[in-house]
């Protein structure tokens, strides 16, 4: 019996243009009444999660930062922390300067993003309600560890230079992350999203064997393969794919609504 259930957010639980379906969302909901635990494994920051919170249905620690942050969705009450230091984070500002990349900084209330952007500085606030501070220059506005920063590539023909190139200048630092075409991130050594499975199993008292893991991006793969049972989403890539235990219908189709039923609901 699985008791305990991991969902990418992302090509997963949402759409690509962040629509949660209504089968989705029932089905989560079945499964939190069915006395299964649920909830989000991803790479976004809170602040990215929060406006989603409530279209889902979660009774677990969140993973966030693709491990580096797990906290209770609604409490806001903070488990496990591991930010990026306050000197790395300044050292990739001044890379991103160097480069001309956009980079954004998760900052520690959870509620802001700072942005780095050529230009006048200001603020805007997102359709979906996350306020971001635009500046030039990001250095004199890192005053602490960010719990996250994310790195815009441009294209996904681009991705993967970039990544390499932030590999090299990190070292063994830390280690960079492809968590979307477009998109990268910084992580430091140890974390990722199957350490922190382990840690909320754990909280829980769930064995391994009694969790489910599904996504649909290369930044599950460990999500996949840490879980009893690992899932991909029809939409996954193929390293995805070719690590899980079970394929399931793509997010379009309502894959993981069709997953929750066949292994959760039906046992």
């Amino acid at each position: 019996m699985y008791r305990l259930v991991f969902c990418d957010l992302d090509g997963t639980v949402a759409t690509f243009g962040g629509e949660v379906r209504p089968a989705v969302r029932e089905a989560m909901q079945a499964a939190a009444g069915a006395g299964a635990w649920i909830t989000l494994s991803t790479s976004r920051g809170y602040q990215l999660v929060k406006p989603f919170l409530d279209r889902v249905v979660v009774n677990a620690p969140l993973i966030c930062c693709t491990g580096g942050l797990i906290v209770e969705a609604f409490t806001r009450k903070v488990h496990y922390l591991k930010p990026l230091p306050l000197d790395m984070a300044h050292d990739l500002a001044c890379l991103s300067q160097e480069e001309g990349v956009a980079m954004w900084f998760y900052l520690a209330d959870m509620e802001t993003m700072l942005e780095k952007r050529v230009g006048d500085p200001g603020f805007v606030l997102r359709r979906d309600g996350v306020t971001i501070r635009q500046v030039p220059d990001p250095v004199a506005e890192l005053t602490e560890a960010p719990h996250k920063v994310l790195i815009e590539t441009g294209s996904p023909q681009a991705t993967p230079a970039v990544a390499a190139r932030l590999q090299e200048h990190v070292g063994n630092r830390a280690r960079v992350v492809v968590s979307s075409p477009r998109r990268v991130e910084v992580v430091l050594p140890g974390i990722s999203k199957a350490w922190a499975m382990s840690w909320i199993a754990d909280y829980l008292g769930v064995k391994q064997e009694e969790t489910i893991g599904i996504g649909d991006g290369d930044n599950d793969i460990e999500m996949v393969e840490w879980a009893g049972l690992g899932i991909a989403m029809g939409n996954a890539t193929p390293t995805v794919k070719a690590a899980a235990d079970w394929i399931a219908p793509s997010v379009e189709e309502d894959g993981l609504a069709v997953a929750l039923w066949r292994f959760v609901l039906s046992s």
